[in-house]
């Protein structure tokens, strides 16, 4: 069964415990990363995927929180002996501070290095990202506040599962209409505020796409937890989790 994977959960500030927010999408032969914070490569090690096996990367959008591991995930693939370059997607402001981060770095001097393969994403719903023999990958844009931000809809050819991702967002009818059907919605709960949602809210969206279960993510380290399930009980009629660094959800 494909699986998708939390490496990190916290918001923008991370703990002893926790890291930043972003995932892994593994199938039988293909895995992408969504979003690249922390230590990427010792991520991957703790959910016992070959760094062979990542096909790509794509970016949510580009504040520092869901892109700062991009240069030593790339570095150690480099030093791993890829041949052959590593794709990336994202809005295009995204995919343009990866290349900056890039050129500060000096990839290009480096003994046979193979640059990124970046393929900007479009802004629009429902844009079609990826068509693989596993997965079938959409985006929609989300409201970050000026930032430009995608949330992503994946499903599988081979299981027929699917699974949402809000991204950073405040509650949205484009992540709703995403989401239709989703057999997992994972929704931000952040806490209600400007560019982001919470736990009510998430719910809600959840609840208008008759979604088989929620689970939160990128909730600040002092959160109340049982207060967030009791607030998503009360909105969405479906199970609630509140997703653990390195959880694991087969779809």
């Amino acid at each position: 069964m494909p699986r998708i994977v939390a490496l990190g959960t916290s918001a923008a500030l991370p703990s002893d415990s926790r890291e930043l927010t972003y995932l892994l999408i593994e199938g039988e032969s293909e895995a992408y990363l969504i979003d690249c914070a922390g230590s990427p490569l010792q991520r991957l090690l703790s959910a016992d995927l070959p760094r062979r096996k990542l096909d790509g990367l794509l970016v949510t959008h580009h504040h520092p929180d869901h892109i700062y591991g991009v240069s030593v995930l790339l570095t150690g693939l480099w030093l791993d002996g890829r041949d052959r370059p590593f794709p990336i997607y994202g809005p295009e402001k995204s995919t343009g501070a990866i290349q900056a981060i890039g050129r500060a770095h000096g990839w290009a001097d480096w003994p046979d290095w193979q640059p990124p393969a970046y393929h900007a994403i479009p802004q629009q719903e429902n844009a079609r990202l990826l068509d693989t023999p596993e997965f079938l990958i959409t985006g929609s844009p989300g409201t970050h506040l000026s930032v430009v931000t995608m949330a992503l809809r994946v499903e599988s050819h081979r299981s027929g599962g699917v699974i949402a991702y809000s991204s950073d967002t405040e509650p949205s009818d484009v992540i709703a209409r995403l989401a239709q059907g989703a057999d997992i919605l994972i929704h931000e709960a952040t806490g209600a505020g400007p560019g982001h949602s919470g736990a009510g809210q998430a719910a809600s969206v959840a609840q208008r796409a008759g979604v088989g279960k929620l689970v939160l993510i990128h909730y600040p380290l002092a959160e109340d937890i049982e207060r967030m399930l009791e607030e998503a009980a009360a909105a969405f009629a479906g199970p609630v989790e509140v997703a653990q660094d390195m959880a694991s959800y087969e779809f």
